[in-house]
């Protein structure tokens, strides 16, 4: 079910990581990723890729969706050496 926002704004990512056994992990590192269609040409696509930022066990990161087309955009967050990734899909509207 995609996120809802709008065009403009900037979204917040925070994110902690936890085992296939539940247990919260802190990886050394996090990366968020999201990969748009460009508000100019939507037949084109970026990639927006940001460094998070740790707090305790928690990573945040932000980006500003005003580069996006009007529709759907996808986003991911790695850890370092987590074994999957958190995905999603942000529906961006005016």
């Amino acid at each position: 079910m995609p996120f809802n926002i709008t065009t403009g704004s900037t979204v917040e990512f925070t994110v902690e990581f936890f085992s296939s056994a539940n247990i919260l992990t802190v990886p050394t590192s996090a990366t968020l990723t999201v990969t748009y269609p460009f508000s100019s040409n939507s037949l084109a696509t970026g990639t927006a890729t940001i460094a998070m930022t740790p707090t305790g066990s928690f990573f945040t990161a932000t980006w500003g969706s005003g580069v996006a087309a009007l529709g759907l955009t996808t986003f991911s967050i790695t850890g370092a050496g987590q074994a999957s990734a958190t995905t999603g899909t942000l529906r961006i509207h005016s």
